[in-house]
């Protein structure tokens, strides 16, 4: 009798990833030494989809699937439960907040009315808020809508200052980092990011790209990471998408020097089409990996020198991490979706690393381990 796709679901959830591996279900799955990968993906079956949040144990090789009623672009954990996880869908009106043990969704949000999710939000420090990043359908004006937690009640919505707003970042400090992705036409708003002061709602800084050459005049400011040392790596794509041979782009700002976007090795530069997605940060190395999936490109660039270090051919590479030990670059990549390790060291390819299928076809990833090491150093175990 044939498999209906909820029962292949989670026939699939339970087995094993790659070739020749020994089950290792007498171990714990959530084991927070191990690496523990997060990302969207969707399952397809008889010309139907189902969406789902793919959780992959980089160390005991099993995945675990949960459905989601939409594709998953931000995933992020509650600071104050490692175990509460909440997603939200790109450019669309809905997020949910998933529970890791029992594997299922349970509590679903809707975005404002006339205004839908950017895909990305930020926890405040305590996890008492979240602030989610939205755009108004009807004029791209960009919103950071501030709700609780527990119960999804709106306290304050404050402005971007931009339009179609995108990706952000809270820091220690308290000050959220957004990209404003749009432009209008009379040029008034330009893609930027802001640094807004949640306490004092007052905007700190804005950051503009050097985007004066005609290779990257229509760059937008998509995914930016913001390290410790305060180095800035932005990611972006070409503002009309309908173009598939416009360039993406990389800018890089050390510490609060100008910022750069690079423009050699010409080469690299113009296989650079589409869109640069992800950002994962070797803080050790100073060095930024980033994925460029229409391209086909994955590239790794000194921050600390602001150029390229090197540069492969990668079948639609996404999401981008980092093992807990720091010593592997973590990528997701191909039709057909599988990850793969890149040392940090000498940025090779680990050729017996590969894990396939995975399922994870999101854009992005996140070490479940790693990040709750971040996020709550003292409540790793509880």
């Amino acid at each position: 009798m044939p498999l209906n796709r909820r029962h292949f679901l989670k026939a699939i959830s339970a087995s094993l990833i790659g070739s020749n591996l020994l089950a290792c279900t007498h171990k714990k799955f959530f084991n927070p030494d191990e690496d523990i990968l997060l990302s969207g993906g969707r399952l397809e079956d008889e010309n139907k989809q189902q969406n789902l949040l793919a959780i992959i144990n980089l160390t005991q090789r099993e995945k675990r699937l949960i459905e989601t009623p939409f594709l998953p672009h931000g995933i992020y954990i509650h600071p104050g439960n490692k175990y509460r996880v909440f997603c939200f869908e790109k450019n669309g009106n809905n997020a949910c907040e998933i529970d890791l043990q029992t594997q299922r969704v349970v509590r679903s949000l809707q975005a404002e009315q006339g205004q839908v999710f950017s895909g990305h939000a930020s926890f405040s420090l305590d996890g008492k808020n979240i602030y989610c990043i939205e755009s108004h359908t009807a004029n791209l004006q960009g919103s950071i809508t501030i709700r609780d937690t527990e119960t999804f009640d709106i306290s304050q919505q404050l402005p971007t200052l931009g339009l179609s707003p995108h990706d952000c970042q809270l820091s220690k400090d308290n000050i959220l980092t957004v990209s404003n992705t749009g432009q209008s036409e009379s040029g008034f708003h330009i893609p930027s990011l802001v640094r807004i002061d949640i306490a004092t709602e007052k905007l700190t800084e804005r950051i503009k790209l050097d985007t004066d050459d005609s290779v990257h005049a229509n760059l937008n400011c998509g995914h930016f990471k913001v390290t410790q040392d305060n180095d800035l790596v932005i990611a972006s794509a070409p503002n009309n998408t309908e173009d598939k041979n416009l360039l993406g782009g990389v800018s890089i700002r050390r510490q609060n020097e100008s910022i750069s976007t690079m423009q050699e090795p010409e080469v690299v530069i113009k296989r650079m089409t589409g869109e640069a997605l992800s950002i994962e940060i070797n803080q050790q190395q100073s060095i930024a990996a980033i994925t460029h999936p229409q391209a086909n490109l994955l590239t790794f660039w000194s921050i600390k020198d602001k150029k390229i270090i090197k540069a492969y051919g990668f079948e639609n590479p996404r999401g981008l991490s980092q093992t807990l030990d720091k010593k592997y670059f973590i990528v997701s990549y191909g039709k057909q979706p599988a990850m793969t390790k890149i040392s940090s060291k000498d940025l090779e390819p680990q050729a017996d690393s590969i894990l396939q299928p995975t399922l994870a076809s999101g854009e992005h990833i996140i070490n479940w381990s790693k990040t709750i090491r971040e996020i709550m150093p003292t409540r790793i175990y509880d």
